[in-house]
């Protein structure tokens, strides 16, 4: 299926140029194979253009590595990101087509992370509520901790953040997701490394981190709507919940989360099986079991590696409760991104099917279901510039459509993302130094 090229807009001094720049050709394209070059700890990312960078202004999208975008209750499209220690938003009341001004998020300067698989997270209420959710990197190297703040009003005012990890440690806690549900019901997972940092000052040897589960309604607490958490106030253990929900997990791949259709919490993640064999897992949480007895190994790929690959996965679950699910591996076994549909929550997977080429580094997949419609995007580098790839099954997973190219980067790249409300769904793809791309499937 063809894609509707929405608009690029970036900072105001850069729309001539980079809608100029950004009108890209479809392509058509078969794809038969998925073979992609592994990443390890220190080689983590595809080549890139050696291209001047742009200088930006501080407020500048352009300016930024990382892009969010999400809908609101009411169709409004917000996009977020972060540039310089201070978190920023617009909003599009056309799908995309056009933005409003930029909105400084107020709250304190401080150390967001945001790139590669880390950036900040929004959510929103059905009583004109905002949510924010980012990691805070601290100052000793891989430490962090996990941060919120709420806006009662529709993003005018923001409350001071507060810490949502409850452990007040300096060890890592980072790649947080967030969900929110219409009544203000925050869910928050992240990896955690709290267990490890313990078990290392005993002198017992541990290897990966934890996933960490937050539920709280800020909403609800007077005193949060008041904005009364100071900045002196960096935990605040009477909002959010802490519970471990996994043990063992990769430290640096972004976990994927959902609902099924019975309103069970499912995250998706990179997990650390056997010696060092990087696997993903599927964990949907039946409040009647521990849940750290519940984890599903879903690819078996057999990929071996002593590092991080920052390649997390993707999960969309349709009306039916088919899991639909993407991921990237280099293992003995398979290599290269692979979808999988489930249709007993992960006891069971289909024949994974190839995704890509592997002769052009494919990587990066994100997945989303709309009703029997199923889209998988992803990047590939031909040797000269970074591709955004598509493809799609109008048959629930069962067969796919020939891939497509949906728009190019000549410079930096950003992980792409699907985000869908109702018959509206959008492909995101930030392009550092060029700006953000939007094109409507």
């Amino acid at each position: 299926m063809p894609t509707k090229l929405i608009m690029i807009t970036t900072g105001k001094t850069m729309k001539k140029l980079t809608f100029i720049c950004s009108v890209v050709y479809i392509v058509l394209l078969s794809v038969t194979s998925s073979i992609a070059v592994a990443h390890d700890h220190k080689k983590m990312s595809m080549k890139m253009a050696d291209k001047s960078p742009v200088k930006c202004q501080y407020e500048q999208i352009v300016c930024a590595k990382t892009m969010t975008t999400a809908f609101a209750p009411n169709g409004d499209l917000w996009r977020v990101w972060s540039v310089n220690q201070h978190i920023y938003f617009q909003v599009s009341k056309d799908v995309g087509k056009s933005f409003g001004s930029e909105h400084l998020v107020d709250i304190p300067a401080e150390k967001i992370s945001a790139r590669n698989e880390n950036r900040p997270k929004i959510g929103f209420d059905n009583n004109n509520g905002v949510y924010l959710s980012w990691a805070k990197s601290g100052k000793k190297r891989f430490t962090g901790d996990i941060r919120f703040s709420y806006s009662a009003n529709g993003g005018k005012t923001f409350t001071a953040p507060i810490t949502v990890n409850n452990d007040n440690l300096i060890t890592g806690h980072s790649f947080n997701e967030m969900m929110v549900n219409a009544a203000g019901d925050v869910t928050i997972v992240w990896l955690d490394s709290r267990y490890s940092y313990q078990q290392k000052l005993a002198g017992n040897s541990v290897n990966g981190s934890d996933l960490y589960l937050a539920k709280g309604n800020p909403s609800k607490i007077h005193s949060f709507k008041s904005n009364v958490f100071k900045k002196n106030a960096l935990i605040n253990s009477n909002v959010f919940s802490n519970e471990a929900i996994a043990r063992g997990t990769c430290v640096c791949c972004r976990i994927a989360m959902e609902e099924d259709s019975k309103g069970n919490l499912s995250v998706f993640w990179r997990h650390i099986f056997g010696d060092n064999i990087r696997e993903f897992a599927l964990l949907t949480i039946d409040e009647s079991k521990p849940a750290l007895a519940q984890v599903k190994q879903i690819s078996h790929d057999q990929w071996y590696i002593q590092g991080c690959p920052h390649q997390g996965g993707g999960i969309s679950i349709d009306q039916n409760n088919r899991y639909h699910l993407v991921w990237y591996n280099q293992g003995d076994k398979g290599k290269g991104i692979f979808y999988a549909f489930s249709d007993n929550a992960g006891d069971k997977i289909s024949q994974p099917i190839a995704i890509g080429n592997n002769e052009r580094q494919a990587a990066h997949p994100h997945i989303k279901h709309t009703g029997n419609i199923v889209d998988i995007i992803w990047l590939e580098f031909d040797g000269k510039v970074h591709q955004l790839w598509h493809q799609q099954s109008v048959d629930r997973g069962e067969t796919f459509q020939a891939a497509n190219i949906l728009a190019e980067s000549s410079e930096g790249f950003d992980r792409p993302f699907i985000i869908s409300q109702g018959t509206n769904r959008v492909v995101s793809w930030q392009r550092p130094n060029m700006g953000h791309w939007l094109g409507r499937l």
